[in-house]
């Protein structure tokens, strides 16, 4: 069985969520004309570790999922001029403004976008290099963690590269707050609250399991490497 880096807060049980993909469409949609704003005050700490460990070889097969207003997708596909890169997401309008976002970024044949939910990614087996998946699990229901780490799993290559990032609990009396917010006011955060992914990780197979705290603005997450087997 993989090993991995457990923290205090390892055990701790996240709050409870349900998932209604048409309510999520419409929470994303309330929010796209501020996300970037969001996203660059709490999670582009978060979003340049991931690039980091991501270590992103030229020439590559790569899928974002959950690709939001493309912050991140844009710099991947900058990374891999000579690869292709697919963004995903279930948010029509999320999806609008990444398009946006990439402008003249690259040509037609380096990457494109779908619109499709990650439990049933179109991809098939054994596909991608590396995929990389932030702040999307935290606001599923627990009980979907592991089938949706099967699926990204599925679309990896043996040998290939998972990054995952996460609102989590984090490691200092500040970061509770988030917790707080997200118990009694979770529409602020479109549903998201703190988990802890790494034993999901390794029931879904994945081994060599890297675990990464990081706080922006007092915000809390997780960035995680894990690799699929030979």
């Amino acid at each position: 069985m993989s090993e991995y880096t457990k923290s205090k807060y390892s055990d701790m049980q996240p709050l409870s969520r349900t998932f209604d993909s048409e309510e999520t469409k419409e929470s994303y949609r309330k929010v796209a004309w501020f996300y970037n704003s969001w996203s660059k005050l709490t999670e582009a700490k978060a979003a340049q570790l991931v690039l980091q460990l991501a270590d992103i070889q030229d020439g590559s097969q790569i899928i974002e999922v959950a690709v939001g207003t493309g912050l991140l997708f844009q710099q991947i596909v900058q990374q891999n001029p000579k690869g292709h890169t697919v963004g995903t997401d279930l948010s029509e309008d999320m999806l609008k403004k990444a398009v946006q976002h990439l402008g003249n970024t690259g040509d037609a044949e380096q990457y494109e976008f779908r619109i499709e939910d990650a439990y049933h990614l179109s991809s098939e087996n054994d596909k991608y290099d590396l995929l990389v998946n932030c702040f999307m699990i935290d606001l599923l229901p627990e009980k979907d963690f592991t089938p949706i780490l099967k699926e990204f799993f599925r679309v990896l290559r043996p040998g290939g590269k998972l990054i995952v990032a996460t609102f989590s609990f984090g490691t200092k009396p500040i970061h509770k707050f988030w917790t707080w917010t997200a118990r009694h006011f979770p529409s602020l955060l479109t549903g998201c609250r703190p988990v802890a992914l790494s034993p999901n990780l390794v029931e879904a197979g994945f081994e060599h399991i890297e675990n990464h705290q990081v706080s922006q603005n007092t915000f809390p997450a997780e960035v995680i490497r894990a690799d699929k087997p030979l």
